[in-house]
Formats: structure tokens, C-alpha cells, sequence
């Protein structure tokens, strides 16, 4: 997969899935469209730690363990209760880019090479 087609999958479903959150609690904010548009380039950030300079750039960054170490961060950050404004903020920040970096494994995971257990 091409990176507009990680930043449009990642930025629609992270908006999408917000919105309907949102719905069901019965409020609207402008959370989903800025949550979106931050996973749309957040989710540049596997292909930042590991640059696509050969098929077989996918290391460890790029692998299921640490889509599950990801996965793990993100249900603690969502349990956290920050106390500071700034606390929230790296919450909020932590909430996009961790399901935006996910989806870019997923994506990634649908190609030919798919993803390494732990590195190649």
C-alpha cells in the first residue's frame, strides 16, 4: 500500500469510529474531523522509524509484536486519567497516533511481504 492510502484509510476510519462514539453518547464535538486529520499523518510514522528503501524494509517497527506492544499501550492510555492539561494533551496525541500507526500494519499486513513476527 501507498502512503495517501494509509493516511486516507487511517484518517477515515479514526474520524469514523470517533463520530459514532460520539453519537452514541449523545455529543458533538469537532474531535472526530481533528483526530482524523491527525491519524491521516500520524500514520506516516512506521515509514519514518523504517523507510521504505527496499521490499524488505519491514523490521521491527514494521511487525506483529510490536503491533501488540501498541495495542497493549493503547488500552493503558486509555484507562489513564491525566491530571494536567498537558497530561490530556498526550493522551488526545497518544489516542490518534497509536490506531493510526495500526492501521498502517494492518494495511501492510494485506500486501505480499506482510509483517515479520518480530524483524527480519
Amino acid at each position: 500500500m501507498n502512503g495517501p492510502t494509509h493516511q486516507v484509510v487511517a484518517g477515515f476510519a479514526t474520524g469514523v469510529f470517533l463520530a459514532e462514539r460520539e453519537r452514541q453518547a449523545g455529543v458533538r464535538t469537532a474531535q472526530p474531523l481533528l483526530r482524523g486529520t491527525a491519524a491521516a499523518f500520524l500514520t506516516k510514522l512506521p515509514d519514518i522509524l523504517e523507510p521504505a528503501t527496499s521490499p524488505n524494509h519491514r523490521q521491527f517497527f514494521h511487525s506483529l509484536a510490536f503491533a501488540a506492544l501498541l495495542g497493549v499501550a493503547l488500552h493503558e492510555l486509555n484507562k489513564w486519567q491525566p491530571e494536567s492539561a498537558g497530561g490530556e494533551l498526550f493522551k488526545a496525541l497518544g489516542q490518534a497516533a497509536i490506531p493510526a500507526y495500526l492501521i498502517h500494519l494492518f494495511l501492510d499486513s494485506l500486501t505480499a511481504k506482510s509483517l515479520p513476527l518480530v524483524g527480519r
